[in-house]
């Protein structure tokens, strides 16, 4: 299990930790971008905060009575789709699709924390109570399967112009990375999220 491990993390200095760092870059700046964006545009930002909130509420995250480890679950299976989804556009070498599906996501919690701020609210807390505590697991991960998407793309092309190339390398390599580092990360974020972040909110909310 070491050796795995060793392996991946040879694997993100040599081959992902590049473009890693620049859908980090996308994902937070969209983020910044959607906040100050929005802050002006009260009509807009009621309309995507509806959006946002009727989506959460059609995959079922706000039914009542709801538990944490069924939350847990589909929070689970929320992200781990959205991420193989992100992963599985690589097969397809333009680049484009993992790249607006990164900041799509980023820009989604620039708008949250953009009506958190016209409500009047601080949006320092529930940064540090609502999304540090998972996301330190989830934003990882999602960028990481971003990541895997350039690099199979990368092998794609590669393979295209030098038959040697060994793309089957490529598409083991980059599946390993997503079963053991993607899920296990998303795994976390999904029992924070569910179990510990609502106590953490809870515990603000009481001092």
């Amino acid at each position: 299990m070491i050796n795995l491990y060793q392996n991946e993390w040879r694997l993100f200095k040599e081959s992902y930790w590049k473009s890693f760092v620049v859908y980090f870059i996308l994902f937070v700046g969209s983020g910044i971008l959607s906040y100050f964006l929005f802050l002006g545009r009260e009509r807009e930002l009621t309309y995507f905060m509806e959006e946002i909130m009727n989506m959460f509420d059609d995959k079922g995250l706000f039914k009542p009575g709801i538990t944490s480890f069924t939350l847990a679950l589909l929070l689970l299976k929320n992200n781990a789709t959205a991420s193989f989804i992100i992963y599985v556009t690589g097969l397809f070498p333009i680049f484009i699709p993992a790249v607006l599906i990164i900041v799509a996501n980023g820009a989604l919690i620039g708008i949250v924390f953009s009506a958190l701020k016209r409500s009047g609210e601080g949006i320092l807390l529930p940064l540090l109570t609502a999304i540090v505590p998972h996301g330190i697991f989830e934003i990882p991960a999602v960028v990481l399967s971003a990541s895997l998407s350039f690099y199979v793309s990368v092998g794609i092309i590669k393979k295209l112009m030098d038959s040697e190339f060994s793309l089957r390398t490529c598409l083991i390599n980059s599946l390993k990375t997503f079963l053991l580092v993607v899920l296990p990360l998303l795994v976390i974020a999904a029992v924070v999220e569910a179990f510990i972040t609502p106590a953490i909110i809870g515990m603000t909310v009481v001092y």
